[in-house]
């Protein structure tokens, strides 16, 4: 007598519905923070471009919690941070979830930003909200699960702005902060800045990239300063959500800088431009169709046309030194790594921390998030062959993730600026 055995029954998986040209009109996107200057740019680009766009405030210790709630725990601490904020702004009330849509990040490759959308999908459908449309934020968003947002060349020249710009006010500020003579005026130059360019930049005015950068640089530039005061100089690199983030990073830059140093980061536009050229570096060893490739090769063609723009004004600037191009990164990131290593912050996470030490930033801390495997590989894999080459580095790995306490993470940055404050003083 033969037994049947009955097929298990398969539960299809939850999709999120689309979002569509009318839900442009009715829904409010809420954003994850990353880096808050850029961001708060970039929100008056999507409001220019006729969305109801927010981002959300700092993240705090609940939002975490609740990404460990709905996410699981062995994906990378960033992914837990964004889908965390994001599903504490759903839970808060605050928002109705018919005229809501949540946007997040989606990179590919060997990153597991690549499947954020997927997690927060998941996330969303087990918290409730099954009627919140998820919208993955990549290069190609065009073709994804957002036909009610036209990204066009428009509106991608306004993002560039918005990170541009957004550059050049964090570099300026970083280099000016720890020296200022009336406290807080270094932060309410950048917020006054930050108004400004929402309201003259990124609307619908024309403009020459010229004709605010170079206001911006003279306002710092006579900012009233302690001209005699200096200090051991402090460069962050590492994984880019944990880099800019300070509710991520337990507010890494404001501790360096109690802690005596001033802090150097690099731009947000080198990362892109080593996206782009990923297909440049990529062909040495694999086919690359060409239009792909000769897309990407204009893209950094056009954005480092703009950015150099800048530099000559910080050129003849008086207190700041102009930003180095990603062809000059490449170079530094060569003898040392392969750049058609492209997995998490790949080649650039190396030729950062030799441009800032041969910049003579030789303290440098680099922020790895728990989970992150590519960017610990590409972080503490070379750390080895940078000290053996740069014998002044003086270089320090910090974790970060849901469990580690702040205590080791301040006893580690106050160990590497005790070191920093002894070289400096000799």
């Amino acid at each position: 007598m033969s037994t049947l055995i009955e097929s298990p029954t398969i539960k299809r998986p939850h999709r999120s519905p689309e979002f569509t040209v009318q839900d442009k009109e009715i829904r409010t996107i809420l954003c994850p923070q990353m880096a808050p200057i850029h961001f708060a740019l970039m929100q008056a680009v999507f409001e220019n471009h006729g969305c109801r766009f927010e981002i959300l405030p700092e993240v705090d210790r609940d939002a975490i919690e609740e990404g460990l709630r709905y996410v699981n725990n062995d994906v990378c601490y960033p992914a837990i941070v964004v889908v965390g904020q994001l599903i504490q702004a759903m839970k808060s009330g605050n928002y109705d979830p018919d005229r809501t849509a949540l946007m997040i990040s989606q990179t590919c490759g060997g990153c597991r930003s690549t499947n954020y959308a997927a997690f927060l999908k998941i996330a969303a459908a087990k918290a409730g909200f099954h009627n919140v449309p998820v919208i993955p934020f990549s290069v190609d968003i065009a073709n994804g699960n957002t036909k009610g947002i036209n990204v066009n060349f428009k509106m991608l020249k306004k993002m560039f702005l918005a990170f541009l710009y957004g550059d050049l006010l964090l570099t300026l500020s970083n280099r000016c902060r720890p020296y200022e003579t009336v406290q807080g005026s270094v932060n309410a130059l950048v917020e006054s800045w930050i108004t400004r360019l929402r309201r003259e930049i990124l609307g619908n005015k024309k403009h020459r990239v010229a004709d605010f950068a170079a206001p911006i640089v003279h306002d710092f530039d006579v900012l009233e300063l302690n001209e005699e005061q200096t200090r051991p100089r402090v460069g962050i690199v590492g994984e880019i959500l944990v880099k800019y983030h300070p509710g991520a990073n337990n507010h890494l830059v404001a501790l360096i800088e109690q802690e005596g140093g001033e802090v150097v980061v690099p731009n947000t536009l080198d990362f892109m431009l080593y996206c782009l050229t990923s297909d440049e570096q990529r062909k040495r060893y694999s086919h690359v169709p060409f239009f792909a490739g000769l897309k990407s090769s204009a893209g950094a063609w056009l954005i480092e046309r703009q950015r150099n723009k800048v530099r000559n004004i910080l050129k003849k600037s008086r207190r700041f030194a102009p930003m180095g191009t990603i062809r000059h990164l490449i170079r530094l990131a060569e003898p040392i790594v392969s750049t058609c290593n492209h997995t998490g912050e790949g080649w650039l996470l190396t030729a950062e921390m030799v441009e800032l030490i041969e910049e003579h930033v030789p303290n440098i801390v680099c922020v790895q998030p728990f989970g992150c495997l590519p960017n610990h590989v590409t972080g503490k894999g070379v750390l080895k062959e940078l000290r053996s080459r740069y014998t002044q580095a003086n270089i320090t790995t910090i974790d970060y993730d849901p469990g580690s306490t702040e205590v080791n993470q301040l006893n580690r940055i106050k160990l590497l600026m005790a070191v920093a404050l002894r070289n400096f003083s000799k």
